[in-house]
C-alpha cells in the first residue's frame, strides 16, 4: 500500500466517522438545549486573511449563557488516526464546534482570503440547525477602448 493510499483511506474513514458523529452530536445537543429551557441559540462567526472564528454567542431561554456552562457529551474524530473519542465539555464550546462544523460543510475555507460572516442559528422547538453564511469577495470590471 503506498502512502497516497493510505492517505486517502484515512481521510474516507475520517469524512465517514465525521458524519456518523454529526447526527449523534446534533441529537445530544439539542436534548441539552430542551433540557436546560433554551428555545435558541445564535452563532455568529466572522474572518478574513486566513483566520477566523465564533465572534459571539447570544441565548434565549433558560437560564441565558448560564445555561451553556453544563457538561455536554459528544464525539470527536481524530484526523491523525481517523479514531472516534469522547469527549466532554461545556455546552457553550461544544455549540461552537458544531456550529464550524456545519459552517465547513457548505462553505469549507470560508475564512480564507476576503473571508465571510455569518450565523449559525440552534433551534430545539423546531429541532432546526440553520447556517445564514455571506461570501466577501472583490469584483473588478476591466475596460479597455481603443479610438
Amino acid at each position: 500500500m503506498t502512502e497516497t493510499t493510505a492517505i486517502l483511506e484515512r481521510m474516507d474513514r475520517y469524512n465517514q466517522l465525521q458524519r456518523e458523529t454529526r447526527a449523534e452530536d446534533r441529537a445530544t445537543v439539542m436534548a441539552a438545549l430542551k433540557a436546560c429551557d433554551i428555545t435558541k441559540v445564535v452563532i455568529r462567526y466572522d474572518g478574513y486573511g486566513d483566520s477566523g472564528g465564533v465572534e459571539e454567542c447570544t441565548v434565549e431561554g433558560g437560564q441565558g449563557q448560564e445555561s451553556l456552562t453544563v457538561s455536554v457529551q459528544t464525539k470527536l474524530v481524530d484526523w491523525s488516526s481517523a479514531e472516534m473519542t469522547s469527549h466532554t465539555a461545556p455546552l457553550r464550546e461544544v455549540l461552537e464546534t458544531i456550529a464550524m462544523q456545519y459552517v465547513a460543510i457548505e462553505h469549507s475555507g470560508w475564512e480564507n482570503n476576503e473571508g465571510g460572516s455569518g450565523d449559525v442559528t440552534f433551534d430545539p422547538v423546531a429541532d432546526t440547525i440553520t447556517v445564514s453564511h455571506t461570501e466577501n469577495y472583490i469584483s473588478h470590471e476591466d475596460f479597455m477602448h481603443t479610438y
